[in-house]
């Protein structure tokens, strides 16, 4: 191969639904009533290639537009030749009886397969494309070569983690469609409310809460979607700067959107009952005089510091809250509230001004106080290094440090500092690294464990480390880090394996959202893509400097947090969200879309819950849906935590009451998410159906349960009848019009729903299009 090679097949009208279940072991491509797709793909690599480029794998991604029904499937399977199985030995041909060697058959789009190891000298393959459920798309198929780097763990960059027991693994949450929560710009904030369980985010300005499926009522199985509800604060709707917090002893959430103070563009949740209504009421507004700050404003809560816990009273339960933001170039100032608050006012001089060694000036991260009451206020500017500022006197008075061996970027990510529960500090910051003369640039995710001693002011620095060494990252944005139990800590960022300059539009690399766990005080960390073949932002860079330049769509950081178990909770925009920018095949979507990475297995870092991670484990429940006509059930679930242990195919359960499910298929032998129930008979009112995940341990526990009635099929379109062929379909609800900041409904009767087409016969002969 020369690659990136890129081919087209399609459109496919013939559905090939085998494998069968419980019968083959690969595709049935021998006859024209299942129709496969073949393409010979050669593969040469010069001698000593493989020993130079251990990791190094070829990526083959399928992805496909759908017409429309959403039930479009497609599955690829890799044959590598000559097999003496097959006939021809290329397997053009097989009956079902040959397992493929490599394989996406996971119901996803895009489906992505790697091939790896390699070898050098010449390789052929036979890439196989079966049309599962096709509705008449055109695949699109991209096949390139990744050298992968030394140390890194697999060639394929941006691919799913091995599954081993203990470590973090993520499920995502994705914002309602047509909704505010799918914005074209935001810095993402997160909040998690101990006390009701729900997720707040901000992007923009809306302001969204989500209830995890199994805080619903009735309750849903975990891997289910949040279920979100605007609960947006009038008052932060617009402006220049969001911001939100969420105090984790009493629940309450703050937002802004002003950089000037926590005046008029503020909130709280509740002003008599903290955390209990949970956005349903906000105070719009708090006593605030301006701070002078211009820009990147943040607030933070915690404890006080011990020589003032007079300062604690009923009203703030002993937490402080703090308000700071910056001058654009030169110094911050900041705020404290003794109300929970409702009120702010300036307690003491500035963290830093621009001037003061060692320097710290410009732009700073997200402030964190810690359990003793120290707070800390990261900065990315320190006199060429990173740093920040700390408080013992509750921003009374500040220190200003610099982080050893850190370099700061021209422009980079805000810092970010996890505390853990006795108060050590993990700096979490992207460095401008080192690199050889003539290099492109590099910026690498590292942190350093910190240690303060309060009488002193001295911190000791241990235990630098690069959190996307493993991954082969060498670019990184927006890393945020939160603290967990003792020794523990998560760090979540952006990351790519692309050099140079990753603000530039032209910039060729995929950016994915990487998440580090430490359980050891730092020593060592663990790192996953918590979004696998799923790009935040793909082949242009992200933009990290003001105006409007055409990447700025993620702006200037994301979020973390964890929730009452410990899992971590990463908020991020989500600017890559069509199939084809999913699959390379199509540019940049240049949004940025509310997504939560939420923690579904492995070790949290809360280390009084380990005691229920006996990984590995049987799967989680999956969450299923379905519907039912004539023909067949139609059943779709989404997959479940695997517990420790790849699941490999799914247990479907059938009754005709509730709790009377058994057996119809007792392993589907894949970990498809989809099956069609041809057996049910439309004489038969109600079935039921539950699903059940399998792994290595065992059949896990069962989903929720679905009751299905026959709905009539759709008539059948025709071309010469009006209203015709439907060409297009749009959710409702998602059409808006630009006013400002924030994107309002647009008016009635401009929502297109429907595109219709048809040619119907005319007695004059004369041919006549209609468009419904």
């Amino acid at each position: 191969m020369s690659g990136p090679l890129n081919y087209t097949a399609g459109p496919f009208n013939v559905a090939n639904p085998t494998p069968v279940i419980e019968v083959d072991r690969g595709p049935e491509c021998n006859n024209p009533s299942q129709p496969c797709d073949d393409y010979a793909l050669t593969v040469t690599l010069p001698a000593g290639y493989h020993a130079a480029h251990p990791n190094a794998s070829v990526q083959i991604t399928m992805g496909w537009t759908d017409t429309g029904t959403g039930n479009s499937d497609y599955d690829l399977y890799i044959y590598k030749n000559p097999r003496a199985d097959c006939s021809p030995n290329n397997c053009t041909v097989t009956d079902g009886s040959q397992a493929a060697d490599y394989q996406s058959a996971g119901g996803s789009n895009p489906e992505v397969a790697s091939i790896s190891p390699l070898a050098d000298g010449t390789q052929k393959y036979t890439v196989v494309a079966v049309p599962y459920t096709p509705t008449q798309e055109i695949i699109h198929v991209k096949i390139e070569l990744l050298p992968g780097s030394g140390g890194v763990s697999a060639g394929n960059f941006g691919g799913a983690d091995p599954t081993l027991p203990g470590n973090p693994r993520y499920q995502v949450f994705v914002a309602p469609s047509g909704s505010s929560a799918q914005s074209s710009q935001g810095e993402f904030n997160i909040g998690f409310n101990p006390l009701t369980h729900h997720i707040f985010t901000m992007n923009i300005g809306p302001i969204w809460r989500l209830t995890p499926g199994e805080v619903q009522t009735p309750a849903k199985p975990e891997c289910c979607e949040a279920l979100w509800e605007d609960k947006s604060n009038v008052s932060t709707n617009t402006g220049l700067d969001p911001i939100l917090w969420t105090d984790q002893k009493t629940g309450r959430t703050f937002a802004s959107n002003s950089t000037a103070g926590a005046n008029v563009a503020y909130g709280l949740t509740d002003s008599t009952t903290p955390g209990l209504n949970d956005g349903d009421n906000w105070l719009p507004a708090s006593a605030s005089p301006p701070n002078g700050g211009a820009d990147h404003e943040t607030i933070g809560s915690g404890p006080y510091p011990s020589a003032l816990s007079a300062l604690g009273n009923a009203t703030n339960q002993g937490e402080a809250v703090y308000y700071c933001s910056q001058d654009v170039v030169g110094p911050a100032a900041c705020q404290r509230s003794d109300n929970l608050g409702v009120s702010y006012t300036t307690v003491g001089a500035p963290p830093y001004d621009g001037s003061t060694p060692p320097g710290c000036g410009g732009l700073h991260g997200h402030l964190h106080v810690a359990p003793d009451g120290t707070v800390w206020l990261p900065v990315n500017q320190c006199g060429g290094r990173q740093g920040g500022a700390f408080s013992t006197t509750a921003a009374t008075t500040w220190t200003q440090f610099t982080v050893p061996g850190s370099i700061s970027q021209q422009q980079g990510a805000d810092p970010s500092i996890a505390i853990d529960a006795n108060s050590t500090i993990y700096y979490s910051y992207v460095n401008n690294e080192p690199v050889a003369t003539g290099n492109p640039p590099e910026g690498h995710a590292r942190v350093q464990v910190g240690h303060l001693n309060t009488t002193t002011g001295v911190i000791t620095w241990t235990n630098n480390f690069d959190l996307g060494a493993t991954h082969g990252i060498v670019n990184a944005a927006h890393i945020e880090a939160v603290g967990g139990s003792s020794g523990r800590a998560a760090v979540g960022f952006l990351g790519t394996n692309i050099s140079g300059d990753y603000q530039a539009s032209s910039f060729p690399g995929k950016w994915y959202a990487f998440i580090a766990t430490t359980y050891d005080g730092g020593a060592t960390w663990t790192t996953v893509n918590a979004t696998p073949n799923d790009p935040v932002q793909s082949m242009t860079g992200i933009w990290q400097q003001g105006g409007s330049h055409d990447d700025r769509n993620l702006l200037d950081f994301n979020e973390i947090t964890v929730d009452n178990k410990g899992h971590v909770l990463y908020g991020y925009s989500d600017g890559c969200v069509t199939e084809g920018c999913i699959a390379g095949t199509a540019p940049n979507d240049f949004t940025a879309d509310m997504r939560v990475a939420r923690q579904s297995g492995g070790k949290s870092i809360f280390a009084s819950f380990d005691v229920n991670v006996n990984e590995p484990a049987t799967a989680k429940p999956p969450c299923l849906s379905g519907t039912r006509d004539p023909a067949a059930s139609h059943l779709t679930w989404k997959a479940p935590d695997n517990g420790g242990s790849n699941i490999t195919g799914y247990q479907i359960l059938r009754g005709t009451t509730a709790g009377s499910e058994r057996v119809i298929v007792n392993n589907t032998g894949s970990a498809k998410t989809t099956y069609n129930d041809t057996t049910a008979s439309p004489a038969v009112a109600h079935y039921f159906y539950v699903v059940k995940a399998i792994n290595g341990i065992g059949t896990g526990a069962q989903s929720n349960e679905i009751d299905l009635t026959v709905t009539a099929l759709p008539p059948v379109e025709d071309l010469c009848t009006a209203p015709g062929l439907t060409k297009l379909t749009d959710p409702s609800g998602d059409t808006s019009a630009a006013l400002g900041v924030v994107s309002t409904p647009a008016p009635p009767g401009s929502d297109l729903l429907k595109f219709q087409i048809a040619q119907p016969y005319q007695l004059d002969g004369v041919p006549r299009l209609v468009f419904t």
